[in-house]
């Protein structure tokens, strides 16, 4: 959907304005765009825990081994379901079976986002001390 919106407002001569705002998108209208309805069956499919564990299954059964990595994927989705609130793209973790979202807070948050980053940039300072550590042990 972002490309599709950039791509209007480089190429076309479209502004921002001209797109729908998140709030008026959940859920999606019967009459909507194209691309709204096709980014909302792609964002169903890929938040939801149990399309997750029938991909997760598959890929074990195809390496004879669980694919750890994964895990990220599920990570996301359990990240999604508190942080999305009903007014944009609440997470439907349960689809195909249940159409139930859980009404989250936004993370759009100005609190949210500002712990976000930093606790990033914290594991990513710490990465960095370790892997200092590790090179200075080397050189000894």
């Amino acid at each position: 959907m972002f490309v599709w919106i950039f791509g209007g407002v480089l190429f076309f001569d479209k502004s921002f304005a001209d797109f729908p705002r998140p709030d008026s998108i959940e859920p999606v209208p019967q009459d909507t765009l194209f691309i709204f309805s096709l980014t909302s069956a792609l964002y169903n499919i890929s938040h939801s825990l149990i399309v997750f564990c029938i991909v997760f299954f598959a890929v074990y059964l195809i390496f004879k081994r669980p694919v750890w990595e994964l895990g990220a994927w599920l990570l996301h989705i359990l990240i999604d379901i508190p942080t999305h609130s009903y007014k944009f793209f609440p997470t439907p973790f349960l689809w195909p079976v249940s159409n139930w979202k859980y009404d989250g807070f936004s993370w759009g948050n100005p609190t949210f986002l500002i712990s976000n980053y930093l606790s990033i940039l914290a594991v990513y300072v710490l990465l960095y001390l370790l892997e200092r550590r590790r090179l200075k042990g080397e050189d000894k």
